[in-house]
């Protein structure tokens, strides 16, 4: 239907009031539906609509402006209805083309505005009318005005969590309430459409992600809304509201993680009241559109709704299902060519001739490179020879050898990524190589120049000759390695020859010095300092006890700028400096830990008693004053030894076991949130009830940062039963392809969700043992997530069980990892607030030589720097972006979470 811009007829004045003497006296008028409207046909309530267009139009031209704006309002209401429609969808075509389009409704929504605007005026006005004629006027005594101010501030909430449009209303325009309005749409919605109200501000929904806290809102706000923002502290209601949420909010959305923050994180508001608008900006919108900027402006689709999960069938059809066995096989390793068509092969080398060329001067640059880092390696074997040949009388001596051994692992594994890389080169040249043999055999032209050509074979002999140096600089390499290795093993002999023939006698603990290695020649010297008061092996020692030992960091002084700070190793704790590093570079933890009323969190009750939360955080904010060139984590590796003794000793350990089982303790220590159950536990989602079940119903602030879920779905194959189990994580172990020197992130990821075939499983429904498919997808994104790969296994050819390292290069990204793909299709819904915006890498840690020889770095992205850096101990360097992916590569830290300089950590 096509509506006409109405206009009044010139002359009529307005008809007298006569519907009520205040513009809120109409809602009790437009807000009457019939009570069957919902179960009503889609068309009855469409022409329903089109006639209350024509009449309120009627009444319009005829300036009845009370009824007027009563069918316009009511209009609205009766659209809401519409669009909540389950035929609305289907139907929608036919909807506008009987109520008319968009601008048809943004000309309804001018005539809202000059008829409210009219109508207070007039309804104003009459009231001045009636005081005057009043005879006299009451003076109101101080004190019955003070409790009628109160009583107006309090009269609209009282108990309830939230409040209508009408109520909020009447309290924007109440100057007496103290009121601040928190609007957690998104900043594009916020400046498209919003209140008019002083104290308004935008809290965007990508800042609203588990994790968050009051304090890293206000430093992720522009200047200009930090004021509005701060203003919660002194107002008496604070009202949230999103685009359309009613009743209690689905846990994770925006609202409900705002309203957690407030609750839970933020200590400034404790007595101010939260509420939260029923029906959001868009019920709002509807009422009033005179109280807001543009009222004609309309709300996304729905991407909250509780009900869109339709059912909990995750794979309808069983053939949708990818399988593990495709997970390495995608394109991708090898460029593709199209040898279908003889038109294709011409257009496809003609477009490739420039990437030809580029990718030889890739391969040009890879062999400088690995030559530069052969000659790197041989002059670190010499300088370790000529250590050997000293006298070990600098107690120096020792730190600097295992310094250069480590040195030469990570050269070593530098050096096979670029093997790595140039294989990858070789295939892409031997790919247009082949494609260029095929087009000279079907007799086509070159499109290529002579002289191009020629430039090429000369490009392709210097390439060649530099291979032939760079063997004959690996094969000096392996000889001097062959070498260091015969040096090793004839000390070792001699060194067990030593100790077969020493005589028993009194026991003697010499001074140990720390050893990375596992397997060295020299006794390892330890740093007695650092060692427990009370023997690894005795129970906890009693808290009164623990508090009074003085936390020691053995700094060495040096400003080197914040977060810079390295840590000393204390006899084989790589495996620990790298963690703590990477963890010290998670901003949202790091912030968490500086903040004092942390120790408000911690659990005392519980095995560790908050010594692990506390410590970790002594650390993180030591390393972060920029006052020390390095610090030791003593006390820290004293309380980690204390509650599990493998960490305690001078072995070397894995560092994906020990960050697995730090997360454990740190969620302990800090579990002292409760989960917010709105109805009962049988209830709830099962992927929810899972959730609460595995933490007991209270959570943490590392559980909301690092913890996320998986779904388990196997399916029947032969009546295509689907059963789900739910299980929580920390971190994802992925697998490496077993033969293949370089592999995507994507495919391991593929590998880990993609599915399997499952034989003997027990069908509840055939109620018999059945083929079936099992297949992993994330029903709950963490706001960090971690993924270690599984680079140790156990070699199937040996007799004993031989521990072999993958040293495979994993391609993966630096930013913009989408992990969307992998989320469970039942669960989407709730990972929205995450899907909006992708994960970026801040934190690797490495593993360096073998599973007997081995060293952990990490390599970590300051927010302050904006810059990556190398932390090799008490060593730090900054490195460039590209040196990032490496073989070395073991755990990757990727967060989702807003990503700021850490100007502002105390």
């Amino acid at each position: 239907m096509m509506m006409k811009p109405n206009k009044p007829t010139p002359g009529i004045q307005p008809k007298p009031l006569h519907l009520g003497t205040h513009i809120d006296d109409l809602e009790k008028l437009y807000m009457k539906l019939p009570a069957d409207i919902r179960d009503r046909e889609l068309d009855l309530i469409c022409r329903s609509a089109k006639k209350l267009i024509e009449q309120s139009d009627r009444y319009y031209l005829e300036k009845d402006e009370e009824q007027a704006y009563v069918g316009y309002m009511r209009l609205m209401n009766l659209v809401q209805t519409i669009r909540q429609n389950k035929e609305y969808t289907r139907k929608k075509q036919m909807v506008t083309k009987l109520l008319g389009t968009q601008a048809d409704f943004n000309r309804i929504f001018t005539k809202l505005d000059l008829l409210k605007t009219s109508l207070e005026a007039r309804y104003r006005e009459q009231a001045l009318r009636k005081a005057s004629a009043t005879p006299s006027i009451r003076v109101v005594p101080n004190n019955e005005r003070n409790q009628a101010t109160q009583s107006a501030t309090t009269y609209f909430i009282g108990d309830k969590q939230a409040i209508t449009a009408k109520e909020l209303h009447d309290m924007m325009n109440d100057p007496r309430v103290s009121l601040l309005i928190m609007d957690c749409r998104s900043a594009k919605d916020f400046e498209e459409s919003h209140l008019r109200y002083t104290y308004l501000v935008n809290v965007p929904e990508h800042l609203l992600v588990a994790g968050m806290t009051a304090g890293k809102i206000n430093h992720a706000l522009p200047s200009e809304s930090r004021i509005l923002w701060s203003n919660r502290m002194v107002k008496e209601h604070v009202v949230l509201m999103d685009w359309n949420t009613s009743g209690n909010p689905v846990k994770d959305t925006p609202i409900y993680v705002l309203n957690y923050i407030l609750c839970h994180y933020d200590q400034d508001i404790e007595d101010t009241k939260i509420i939260r608008l029923d029906g959001g900006y868009e019920s709002f919108l509807l009422y009033y559109p005179a109280c807001c900027t543009n009222p004609s402006y309309r709300p996304p689709i729905a991407l909250y709704a509780e009900g869109e999960n339709i059912d909990d069938i995750e794979y309808p059809n069983i053939s949708d299902i990818p399988m593990k066995e495709d997970s390495f096989s995608k394109p991708g390793f090898k460029p593709t060519i199209d040898r279908n068509s003889k038109v294709a092969a011409v257009s496809l080398y003609q477009a490739r001739q420039k990437p030809l060329e580029d990718i030889l001067v890739e391969h040009e640059q890879i062999l400088d490179k690995s030559k530069q880092n052969a000659l790197d390696i041989i002059n670190t074997e010499k300088e370790l020879q000529n250590l050997e040949q000293q006298e070990p009388s600098d107690a120096g001596l020792d730190e600097t050898q295992e310094s250069l051994l480590f040195e030469v692992m990570q050269l070593k594994d530098r050096q096979r990524d670029y093997e790595a890389e140039k294989a990858r080169i070789l295939e892409e040249e031997e790919s247009y190589k082949e494609m260029e043999k095929e087009k000279q055999e079907r007799g086509e032209r070159i499109s290529t120049e002579q002289a191009e050509r020629l430039e090429r074979e000369a490009y392709e002999r210097r390439l060649l000759e530099k291979e032939r140096e760079q063997r004959e600089l690996e094969e000096k390499c392996q000889r001097l390695a062959r070498e260091r290795e015969a040096k090793l093993a004839l000390a070792r002999e001699q060194k067990r020859h030593l100790k077969e023939n020493v005589p028993e006698g009194p026991k003697s603990y010499p001074d140990q010095q720390p050893a990375h290695v596992a397997n060295t020649n020299r006794m390892p010297l330890f740093d007695r300092s650092a060692k427990p008061l009370a023997d690894h092996n005795h129970n906890v020692r009693s808290t009164r006890d623990l508090d009074v030992v003085q936390r020691d960091f053995a700094p060495v002084y040096g400003n080197v700028g914040r977060g810079l700070t390295g840590l000393k190793n204390l006899g084989n704790t790589c495996y620990m400096n790298s963690i703590l590093q990477c963890l010290s570079n998670t901003y949202f933890l790091n912030e968490f830990f500086h903040d004092a009323s942390f120790k408000m969190r911690l659990n005392r009750n519980n095995k560790t008693q908050g010594k692990i939360g506390e410590e970790v955080a002594a650390v993180i904010k030591a390393l972060w004053t920029g006052q020390y060139k390095c610090i030791a984590s003593k006390n820290l590796r004293y309380v980690v030894g204390q509650y599990e003794r493998q960490f305690g000793g001078i072995e070397q350990q894995d560092s994906h076991e020990f960050l697995t089982i730090l997360m454990d303790w740190l969620h302990s220590d800090l579990q002292t949130i409760q989960m917010q159950i709105s109805t009962s536990l049988d209830q709830l989602p099962p992927s929810e009830k899972a959730w609460i079940e595995h933490f007991k119903g209270k959570g943490s602030y590392i559980s909301e940062l690092f913890y996320g879920q998986i779904k388990s779905t196997v399916k029947c194959t032969r009546c295509h039963k689907e059963s789900a189990t739910y299980e929580s994580f920390s971190n994802l172990s992925l697998e490496l392809p077993q033969d293949s020197n370089i592999c995507y992130l994507e495919n391991c990821l593929d590998m880990y969700f993609n599915g399997e075939e499952v034989r003997g499983w027990h069908c509840p429904k055939c109620k018999s043992n059945q083929d079936a498919i099992k297949k992993l997808d994330i029903s709950r994104l963490p706001s960090i997530m971690v993924i270690h790969f599984k680079r140790f296994y156990a070699d199937p050819e040996t007799a004993a069980t031989v521990y072999r390292k993958k040293q495979t290069l994993v391609k993966f990204p630096l930013s913009d990892l989408n992990m969307t793909r992998y989320l469970a299709r039942t669960e989407v819904n709730r990972n929205k607030r995450l899907t909006t915006f992708r994960y970026h890498l801040y934190g690797v840690s490495n593993h360096y030589g073998s599973m007997e020889s081995g060293h952990y770095t990490a390599f970590c992205l300051n927010n302050i720097h904006q810059k990556w850096f190398k932390f090799d101990d008490y060593n730090v360097s900054s490195i460039d972006a590209a040196d990032v992916q490496a073989s070395a590569a073991y755990i990757l830290f990727y967060s989702c979470l807003p990503d700021r300089p850490q100007s502002d950590v105390r």
